[in-house]
């Protein structure tokens, strides 16, 4: 961490092109729609995956938003730590050695111990496939899960708020 300021991470990542596996772009997208302090950064994370640790490891928190399979009702929306993802969820996107997506990402970051403390929020997709448009219940899902991930952010302005004060 750069600046030694506190600074929190919001990435969505997620592929737009392919219906629901993109709803953690359209929430962060929805988010940006707010104003933030500087110590908040959205970030369109799209397909990126490790190209993305460069940014994780200049933040004091994460925040990640994905279309998780936890093999559930599309819509359900999803809050864990990391450590969970391998007992509880399965990536969205398919795995070879030439998809390298946020899940390496993640365990790149905490084996280099870059990864700072990390929440995700995930939503279970109804369809991944071809088309721009999220599902019914995905979209319906949506204003939610931005509602969520808001909260979350501002419980983290809350308890940094004497950082940002200079008390």
């Amino acid at each position: 961490m750069g600046s030694g300021e506190p600074k929190l991470l919001v990435l969505g990542v997620g592929n737009v092109l392919l219906q629901d596996e993109g709803a953690g772009v359209h929430t962060v997208r929805e988010l940006a729609k707010h104003t933030y302090p500087p110590e908040i950064e959205l970030v369109d994370g799209g397909t990126a995956g490790l190209d993305l640790l460069y940014l994780v490891e200049e933040a004091s928190r994460l925040i990640i938003i994905d279309a998780v399979n936890g093999e559930a009702e599309p819509g359900t929306i999803f809050k864990f730590n990391p450590e969970d993802i391998e007992e509880r969820f399965l990536p969205v996107k398919g795995n070879s050695l030439h998809d390298f997506g946020i899940m390496e990402m993640l365990h790149l970051g905490k084996s280099l111990g870059v990864l700072p403390q990390t929440m995700v929020y995930g939503i279970q997709p109804g369809a991944v496939e071809w088309g721009m448009e999220l599902t019914p219940k995905v979209a319906a899902a949506l204003p939610r899960l931005t509602r969520l991930v808001e909260e979350e952010i501002e419980s983290w302005l809350n308890r940094n708020a004497p950082a940002r004060l200079g008390c």
